[in-house]
């Protein structure tokens, strides 16, 4: 099965469970804090999470539907009764057209967002390029990452910048002291490009049990990190971890998908993320190889 093949499948898949268990998983209606994530916003891109037109109509329907939170806040957020629902915005990976296509939307909305980086990718190691070129089934323009002067602009404007580890692998497949090597080095390059500290940390693909463990949480706290984010499809609790925030993928989503997932629908998949069988899980990808890093 091709990747876009299996990528719409899983959609189909995913929406399927929400519109089965979301009447039974909808909770008690109270407004919710959730955090959506980005990952590519394209005109073309198979792998895109939305155009940008859709993307303008997302953020169009957050100003009516919710407050627009920095993903630092959600926690707290949570934790205190509120009138409407409370939404972050995130992004992963590090591709240009973050720049080029949701950052000046965001500005024009006046809306925070976190950039978790992928900080080989950035840096353009080549075996970091070649991971992610065989990942999105993409030539190298599809994949182009971020430049470090543009992450200093978005930065100045106003956005957070997280890391997203240095090659992104799939943290739980890789002995310990790999996955604390990927965490540190992701932290310490974007450090030195941006100029000031990295706070938060996005774990890759970041399911748990799949791809987020007890020990990968470990890591991020030994790394210096103070929040880490998942991808786990349910609200924010106030009794979370802050190295296990959770977040709802974002793909191709319509504004009623996104009222969905705001109001519980999409939780039905959150559990069954929390409780699917280990046969469900890939073979995870090789570790990156240190030794044959290069220079910073």
């Amino acid at each position: 099965m091709t990747t876009a093949a299996n990528g719409a499948w899983k959609r189909a898949a995913l929406g399927l469970a929400a519109r089965w268990g979301g009447r039974w998983m909808s909770g008690n209606g109270a407004p919710r804090v959730a955090i959506l994530n980005y990952h590519s916003i394209h005109p073309e891109k198979r792998f895109r999470s939305a155009t940008p037109e859709l993307f303008e109509r997302h953020l169009d329907w957050l100003r009516l539907q919710v407050d627009v939170i920095r993903f630092e806040q959600v926690l707290e957020a949570a934790s205190r009764p509120r009138t409407r629902p409370a939404v972050a915005i995130t992004f992963d990976d590090g591709y240009a057209d973050n720049y080029e296509y949701a950052y000046p939307a965001l500005v024009r909305h006046s809306f925070p967002a976190t950039f978790f980086l992928t900080a080989g990718l950035l840096d353009k190691d080549s075996a970091v390029v070649d991971r992610f070129r065989a990942m999105r089934a993409s030539d190298y323009e599809a994949i182009r990452p971020l430049a470090w002067r543009q992450v200093r602009e978005m930065h100045r404007a106003g956005m957070s910048i997280g890391a997203h580890t240095y090659s992104h692998p799939n943290l739980a497949g890789l002995s310990r002291g790999d996955a604390y090597r990927e965490l540190v080095q992701a932290r310490r390059v974007i450090e030195d490009r941006l100029g000031e500290a990295v706070h938060a940390v996005a774990y890759p693909c970041g399911a748990p049990g799949k791809h987020v463990t007890p020990q990968t949480m470990e890591l991020a706290a030994a790394a210096g990190f103070e929040y880490a984010a998942m991808v786990w499809f349910r609200a924010v609790d106030p009794s979370d971890s802050p190295f296990g925030i959770p977040r709802f993928d974002v793909s191709h989503d319509t504004e009623g998908v996104l009222w969905q997932k705001l109001h519980g629908w999409w939780d039905y998949v959150g559990w069954w993320q929390k409780n699917r069988r280990s046969w469900t899980n890939p073979t995870p990808p090789k570790p990156y190889i240190w030794e044959n890093r290069k220079s910073a």
